[in-house]
């Protein structure tokens, strides 16, 4: 089991104060996994309650004797329920809080008027720019995890490639490599933020059916094996000269790397195969423009301008008038992390922030072709953390 230090914990809580202070919010009162895991290096069932300056506060519900083995934080406070949070708080010296922060991202209304009623805060405010902030640069301890995470990817998508067999069902092989992918230590779930952006492990589909969008925010889509969760693998028998994505994102230690590969048995239609060259081709433009300092919405102003000079825009990230607006995407303990690689985007690159980058193309009835790398930003440039093979037959041996 690997313990977040303590230190590192006292540097995301230390860096979430300074953006409190200067925003003026007192208090956040954290309740969603990801983020109690970030702060505390458990899940609980509780809350965390960060001030503005001065040590957090660690309400747990249940099971707080092994939490206290799990979190290097101090102030581990068992705590019946929401209502006996007033009196804990003003026992330690919060009795009135003026502006107290919250997830309001993903807290559910009635939770928030809960919260309102019951602790009474003057106001509560949005949290959750200042926590996406803070995690959006990861420490030297988190890039070192993330490179591990990166190699359990590499594995998955070696795996797929040496299972890939004609007449297999999709199903079939992304359970098999799911399997393998486990016994290496994946933990199970891969996590996400936006409401309804359910994804599972990610997306290993073949042929057409790759290219029928579903309901994710996704160059790909497939159908899944029942309408209540249309997406992904299905029972569509993989056939040749077709592609093949390989998009199950890898997860370890809570946190997500994401890789794509495209692959075939036999080589692919030419018109599928020149755009693939072309995928690659962005691909290698944006690497070298991943700079600190560097617009994320200049490197997607690159991307669409190489694939409209292809003329291939029309089927760039979607196709027609379903086409998405970004090609990559901030990557950590879940899988749609800031900065988006949008279109129009003002955010800068900044060392520490590690960024998937996607270009790939969608062909309606026939299938979708593309990459995607996780890169760490650096004082000098990127790292490219997955290492997988470009090569796209796998019968090339």
């Amino acid at each position: 089991m690997k313990r977040t230090p303590k230190e590192e914990l006292h540097r995301r809580i230390r860096a979430l104060q300074g953006r409190m202070e200067s925003g003026d919010i007192n208090g956040a009162l954290i309740v969603q996994n990801a983020d109690l895991f970030y702060f505390t290096g458990t899940v609980p069932q509780g809350y965390l309650f960060i001030p503005s300056s001065g040590e957090p506060l660690f309400f747990v519900r249940r099971n707080a004797d092994r939490i206290k083995d799990e979190s290097e934080l101090d102030n581990i406070i068992p705590v019946g329920g929401l209502r006996e949070l007033p009196g804990l708080l003003a026992e330690h010296g919060y009795s009135q809080i003026r502006r107290l922060g919250m997830e309001l991202d993903v807290l559910p209304v009635h939770l928030y008027l809960r919260y309102l009623d019951i602790i009474k805060p003057e106001e509560i405010v949005d949290v959750w720019p200042s926590i996406q902030a803070v995690r959006a640069v990861k420490s030297e301890y988190e890039t070192g995890l993330m490179k591990e995470v990166a190699r359990l990817s590499d594995f998955i998508i070696a795996t797929c490639r040496n299972n890939l067999k004609e007449g297999l069902t999709e199903i079939e092989l992304a359970a098999t490599i799911e399997a393998q992918a486990r016994t290496r230590g994946h933990q199970g779930y891969v996590r996400t933020r936006a409401f309804n952006q359910e994804v599972y492990w990610g997306h290993l589909i073949s042929g057409p059916d790759a290219a029928d969008l579903t309901f994710t925010d996704s160059t790909t889509g497939g159908h899944g094996l029942y309408n209540a969760f249309p997406q992904s693998s299905g029972w569509r028998p993989i056939r040749r000269q077709e592609p093949v994505i390989s998009d199950l994102g890898a997860a370890m230690y809570g946190y997500c790397v994401d890789q794509t590969r495209t692959l075939s048995l036999g080589p692919l239609p030419d018109k599928l195969d020149d755009a693939y060259k072309v995928s690659l081709e962005i691909h290698y433009r944006l690497r070298k423009m991943i700079q600190p300092g560097v617009a994320v919405g200049d490197l997607f102003s690159e991307a669409q301008r190489m694939a409209e000079s292809h003329h291939l825009g029309e089927h760039f990230l979607g196709y027609g008038n379903r086409r998405l607006g970004f090609c990559g995407h901030g990557v950590g303990l879940e899988l749609d992390e800031y900065p988006v690689i949008a279109k129009g985007g003002k955010a800068l690159l900044a060392p520490g922030m590690v960024i998937a980058i996607e270009p790939k193309f969608n062909f309606p009835g026939e299938g979708v072709v593309g990459v995607e790398d996780t890169f760490a930003i650096t004082d000098k440039g990127s790292q490219r953390l997955t290492n997988a093979s470009y090569v796209v037959d796998v019968t090339q041996g």
